[in-house]
């Protein structure tokens, strides 16, 4: 009997589980543990949103996206805050697992944290594209005049996604560019830009003849500062005071007046198939912002009116209103709608006043160890470009979405907690009610090792699967301020009600993140996935640098301090 060759894939298999056992290896052999003594950086939360946490610093020099902001408790550190955006004062970040938190929590920064970056590649896309919460950290903003200065900054990625199956291999590399000047020379002119450039290993040649399909430029504008409250912007710019309508080619004006601010916007939308200019989807649209921020209250209400057009006739005409507020210091509340006042129905106009999209949240939280989430979700799905999300979680991303959701955790000891999460959803589209629940347990200081260990259960219920995921990671500094690693298993049993198939699965994952140099970050993630009578693999490796940030002389004369959020 002869014996079939190696396959590239087993071969590439040995030696990722070689690497893998390599990399367990040293996480469980490291009996000692040295607490990190890098200077904390101390922030506050400013807002949180239905998906983003805001956190203000005095600078936010030393840290990048990627690091964790911590909560102290009992004098001890714990991760609460993964950054996802930074700016020189501020930060946009993720809540970590199921915690929650609430504003005017003070945060801290550790400037050589490492922490682990995700696999998924559209995540990097968000920080550009996805901005529609970004909008409350733009009108968070305090009102009083600041000290603008000049500045060059921007982050080159680059990465590269495999699949591997079989002897098939698929390859795609990833280049990002994000170049931003403030007040350029000193000057009123400013300008912000990131396009990224994607291609299958087979596909470079085809980039010169077909370069709409390969390169995507999400914002490419020039901002002029007439005064200190008047500014124009031109170009391709998601206007964070109307987020939600997403990136506009166009002119933006603004106007900052005390406790408000006032503006206009008119241009065309991005085509909505390879997102180049399109000057038949023109759009208009005006907008106000009010903002309460002292020690008592933190609110803020925006009302935004468009007018979005195909081959300049009126398709749509909406307003949308969004409202935030801290009732009490444990209870924090946030709700957006979206009104559709006319419409075209069967190529016909309707002028009608329907809701269209509605989101509520509000947080608790009775006792300092028990935080209580509950939000309803009625908005449009997102869509991406591109996604490398494996068929699990695009499963969960989508059925966990919308509709009902209750949440909770609760700190049973000092290293321990516990948690969960339930939805329900029903569409019209829907058979019949969708549920999903998530339970988690976690305890931050194993013994021994000193790492962090994570259980959970994922259960999902709709009208087309049930299924359950049972999963258990470890994470931990493999080198402190340097190496962090984390190691995840997943087991995974679906079953499909209409074709009385059934999906099951054996998910290893592995993520490494080094810290080469202050500005130079590598990740790495390899994931390996085991069928009945498939496996294949995944890797994905980037290289991020930031450069930039050096500032000259204050372009305005020196203005009052702004008030501490």
């Amino acid at each position: 009997m002869v014996k079939d060759k190696p396959t590239l894939y087993s071969r590439l298999f040995k030696e990722l589980n070689l690497f893998l056992f390599f990399i367990v290896f040293n996480i469980l052999t490291i009996n000692t543990y040295a607490q990190l003594k890098d200077n904390l950086i101390k922030g506050k939360v400013s807002y949180i949103s239905s998906q983003n946490i805001y956190v203000k610093f005095e600078n936010t020099s030393g840290m990048q996206n990627g690091d964790s902001l911590y909560i102290s408790r009992n004098n001890i550190l714990i991760p609460i805050v993964k950054i996802i955006s930074l700016s020189s004062v501020s930060c946009i970040g993720s809540l970590i697992g199921t915690n929650s938190i609430l504003i005017s929590t003070p945060l801290y920064g550790k400037i050589s944290t490492v922490v682990k970056q995700e696999l998924l590649i559209q995540k990097e896309l968000k920080e550009s594209i996805s901005l529609n919460d970004q909008a409350i950290n733009q009108i968070n903003k305090p009102l009083e005049k600041k000290v603008v200065k000049s500045e060059i900054e921007g982050r080159i990625a680059l990465s590269t996604y495999s699949m591997l199956s079989g002897s098939t291999v698929d390859q795609r590399y990833r280049y990002n560019l994000s170049l931003n000047g403030h007040h350029i020379n000193e000057s009123k002119f400013s300008f912000e830009s990131y396009a990224s450039l994607t291609h299958k290993s087979n596909e470079f040649h085809l980039i010169r003849t077909e370069l709409n399909k390969y390169l995507k430029v999400y914002s490419l504008a020039l901002k002029y500062d007439v005064s200190q409250s008047v500014n124009l912007t031109f170009g391709r710019k998601i206007n964070l005071n109307m987020a939600n309508v997403g990136a506009i080619d166009g002119i933006h004006f603004e106007i900052n007046k005390k406790n408000f601010i006032y503006g206009a916007v008119i241009g065309s939308h991005p085509d909505f198939y390879d997102y180049r200019f399109n000057m038949n989807l023109m759009q208009v649209g005006i907008f106000a912002v009010h903002t309460i921020q002292n020690e008592r209250v933190n609110m803020q209400t925006s009302l935004a009116i468009f007018d979005q057009m195909n081959k300049f006739k009126t398709d749509r005409r909406f307003t949308y209103f969004q409202h935030s507020n801290s009732i009490t210091k444990r209870i924090d509340l946030f709700c957006s709608f979206e009104f559709d006042f006319y419409t075209l129905k069967n190529l016909q106009p309707k002028n009608t006043f329907e809701l269209t999209s509605t989101y509520l949240s509000i947080r608790y939280k009775p006792w300092n160890k028990l935080s209580i989430y509950a939000s309803y979700d009625a908005r449009k799905n997102i869509y991406y470009y591109e996604t490398f999300k494996n068929q699990i979680d695009s499963i969960i991303d989508k059925e966990t979405r919308q509709g009902f959701r209750f949440q909770f955790n609760y700190r049973a000891a000092k290293f321990l907690i516990i948690g969960g999460s339930g939805g329900y959803r029903f569409q019209k589209s829907d058979p019949s009610p969708s549920l999903n629940g998530y339970n988690y347990i976690t305890y931050s200081q194993l013994p021994l090792i000193l790492s962090s260990i994570t259980i959970s259960t994922t259960l999902l219920k709709s009208s087309y699967l049930d299924g359950i995921v049972y999963g258990i990671s470890l994470s931990r500094d493999i080198i402190n301020g340097k190496v962090y690693g984390e190691l995840q298993y997943r087991q995974v049993k679906y079953s499909y009600k209409n074709s009385n198939s059934t999906l099951k699965q054996d998910i290893i994952e592995m993520s490494l993140s080094w810290r080469i140099a202050k500005k130079l970050t590598m990740t790495a993630n390899y994931e390996a996935t085991h069928e009945a009578d498939n496996n294949y693999s995944r890797i994905y490796v980037s290289l991020i640098h930031r450069f930039g940030g050096i500032s000259t002389k204050p372009y305005f004369r020196k203005a009052k301090k702004p008030t501490e959020l």
